[in-house]
């Protein structure tokens, strides 16, 4: 039954503990229920397992929709969560490098560029994030719809087709400006970062999450 026991922990994976363990028992008895049912029919035990998983539905597709059940408002609040987060980090990497390189001057970022900054976060994450979407509802394959895999390798491509301009134009990328070749990367890398961190905080914790959005 280890199948099963695979299929609930994916079904539950990153809802709160009081639903998780709730909802791993209900789903584990009616699978079990269901393989009895099968092989009293006289299945074997491998096909009546695979038949139950299958009655049941997507893996995937059927957590989503507990985590939209349990937390309605959960990825708009994680979206914004995250957007925020990035923003902060860009700008203090940002900050950290000018005040390394020139620190006689006042390298504090006027709230302009800090709002500009978090408008392009928001732009470039809201597309990365609806094409997540459109691919979870489309494709199966759990490997292909890891966040690591798919918002930070896209953006390690675009940061190696911009390092080429470093040797051939050096002298407009002096000093950090050459971190600007590698914000797509830095700022991927901080976006998955801060979508872990979101689970981590708020979500696995359902008395923490509901004092965040009260």
């Amino acid at each position: 039954m280890k199948e099963i026991e695979q299929y609930v922990k994916e079904v539950t994976l990153d809802l709160p503990d009081d639903e998780q363990k709730e909802l791993r028992e209900e789903i584990f008895i009616h699978l079990q229920d269901h393989v009895k049912e099968l092989l009293i029919k006289g299945y074997s035990e491998e096909k009546a397992v695979r038949l139950a998983i299958e009655s049941f539905g997507n893996q995937g597709k059927l957590n989503r929709e507990l985590k939209r059940a349990v937390f309605p408002f959960y990825k708009p609040i994680r979206f914004v969560w995250c957007v925020i987060f990035v923003t902060g980090f860009l700008c203090l990497v940002s900050y950290s490098a000018m005040e390394y390189y020139h620190p006689e001057f006042d390298n504090s970022l006027p709230l302009y560029s800090v709002l500009m900054g978090m408008l392009i976060v928001t732009l470039i994450a809201g597309t990365a994030e609806v094409l997540y979407e459109v691919l979870a509802s489309q494709i199966k394959s759990k490997w292909l719809l890891n966040p690591w895999l798919f918002f930070l390798v896209p953006s390690l491509l675009f940061g190696g087709i911009q390092t080429p301009l470093l040797f051939k134009h050096p002298e407009q990328y002096q000093d950090s400006l050459w971190l600007d070749l590698y914000a797509v990367p830095i700022g991927a890398f901080a976006y998955i970062i801060s979508r872990q961190l979101f689970t981590l905080l708020f979500v696995r914790n359902k008395n923490n999450f509901k004092r965040t959005i009260n």
